[in-house]
């Protein structure tokens, strides 16, 4: 009788961890920086510069009152702040209205001024006042389209393989980029982000079943949770400082991702997928390929009959398409599949919650980007230790407890009345995102090793 082989024990005869294991897990990291970009494109495109009401600075220039000394004050009714000044030179008493939509007599602002540098599709298309719910609304639009990508992405990665739905991604990125730049209008800027969206969603899917699986389990840990994107993030955070305009950012972005398309007459496809789909020649010629880039090479005769005897796990022992019913194919997939999905929701809304929440923080846009980017970093590190020396669970369980304990803090300090507040929430909102930023790769890892190939 055969005597039956895992995967892995092919891997280990082709080199285990070499030079072709290293060239795909580093291309894989670079790969990221398309979707880098596009997410915190996103993230930057909506965000709002500082502003003021400009029509009581238009009212004061025919009114001529109090022809005295200079003097200076601030008052406040309700949530409207003006800034009142008078020139001794002309006698001239202007008002600016910061951060409101209504002059002192009720109307609805209909000069909004933008301060800085900083353009964004707020500033450009005056959103502030006249369509507040706009950038939230393409924010949602954007979600939506990475989760229909999500679900796309995993039948496409089982009918075709992993590589086309990852390739197909960098170039609906590229496309969606550059409708992105040429949008006229806010909805055609919505269509652009959703397509993005979709693009985003495949990639994140399939990014690490194309590397994990021609990798060894005790070395996945450094392949997942390597700190690259946090550290693009960081890189994103410099770029849009020097460069503060969403259009060329998105030609930036489209630019930066044309290379990586070259990468498909580089990149293999996945001799698991092959194997599942009873294509055995294929996988072998893979195999060998590696093996070769290894300095490892193995006969025809050794391969195939490494391949006849090698098990691929099916929930249902046929060999046959998978599809999402799949999933819940049997018990344990069940119930695999819906505690993975209330781990995935929590881990977007406080990743995604997070990020988008940036803007509304105190302080410097960029800083805080930057800040909330890089602490991730070496952290990371740690949870790559963690994740071999206690396993993956816990080392889930660990970083959620961190992020609900900052979460938490945030939500007190909002009751308390100190002048404090803003540092504080400030503060707690990075150490909620220290624990997110460090839970992606461990919950990315669990769920890739949980599910078998031909259902991954």
């Amino acid at each position: 009788m055969d005597t039956l082989h895992h995967p892995e024990e092919i891997i280990e005869r082709i080199g285990g961890c070499g030079r072709f294991q290293v060239f795909l897990s580093v291309m894989s990291h670079l790969l990221k920086l398309p979707t880098v970009l596009s997410i915190y494109l996103m993230v930057f495109s909506i965000a709002t510069p500082n502003w003021r009401c400009a029509d009581a600075e238009d009212e004061s220039s025919s009114m001529s009152i109090f022809n005295t000394v200079s003097y200076y004050s601030n008052f406040t009714i309700g949530n409207l702040t003006d800034e009142v000044s008078l020139d001794s030179d002309n006698g001239t008493k202007s008002y600016n209205n910061f951060k409101n939509c209504k002059n002192r007599n009720g109307t609805q602002c209909k000069n909004v001024v933008y301060d800085g540098d900083m353009k964004t599709i707020v500033s450009e298309w005056s959103m502030s006042c006249d369509l507040p719910w706009v950038p939230s609304t393409i924010a949602s639009i954007q979600m939506l389209g990475i989760f229909f990508g999500n679900l796309v992405s995993g039948q496409l990665a089982d009918s075709f393989g992993r590589k086309f739905p990852l390739f197909a991604s960098l170039l609906l990125l590229i496309i969606a980029n550059l409708v992105g730049y040429f949008s006229s209008s806010w909805l055609m800027f919505g269509v652009a982000r959703a397509l993005c969206g979709i693009g985003m969603g495949t990639y994140l899917t399939v990014q690490y079943s194309l590397v994990t699986e021609v990798s060894l389990p005790r070395w996945r840990p450094w392949i997942v949770a390597f700190p690259t994107w946090p550290i693009l993030a960081c890189g994103f955070a410099l770029v849009s400082y020097l460069m503060p305009d969403w259009r060329k950012l998105h030609i930036l972005a489209t630019v930066a991702t044309v290379p990586f398309l070259c990468l498909w007459w580089f990149v293999p496809e996945s001799f698991r997928w092959h194997l599942s789909h009873d294509r055995t020649h294929i996988a072998k010629d893979i195999i060998q390929r590696i093996g070769k880039f290894n300095n490892r090479v193995v006969s025809d005769e050794t391969v195939m009959e490494l391949l006849n005897t090698t098990v691929i796990a099916s929930p249902s022992g046929d060999k046959k398409k998978y599809s999402f019913i799949h999933l819940f194919k049997t018990g344990k997939l069940a119930k695999i599949t819906c505690l993975s999905a209330v781990n995935w929701l929590a881990l977007g809304l406080l990743s995604y919650g997070i990020q988008y929440g940036i803007q509304a923080l105190s302080g410097n846009f960029f800083l805080n980007l930057f800040l909330f980017s890089i602490i991730t970093v070496p952290a990371t590190f740690i949870a790559i230790y963690l994740s071999n020396a206690i396993g993956r669970r816990k080392t889930v369980v660990l970083t959620y407890t961190v992020s609900t304990v900052g979460c938490l803090l945030v939500g007190i300090v909002q009751y308390i009345d100190t002048d404090l507040r803003d540092s504080l929430t400030n503060g707690f909102a990075l150490f909620a995102s220290l624990g997110i930023g460090i839970a992606w790769g461990p919950v990315q890892l669990m769920t890739l090793e949980l599910y078998p190939t031909v259902v991954r």
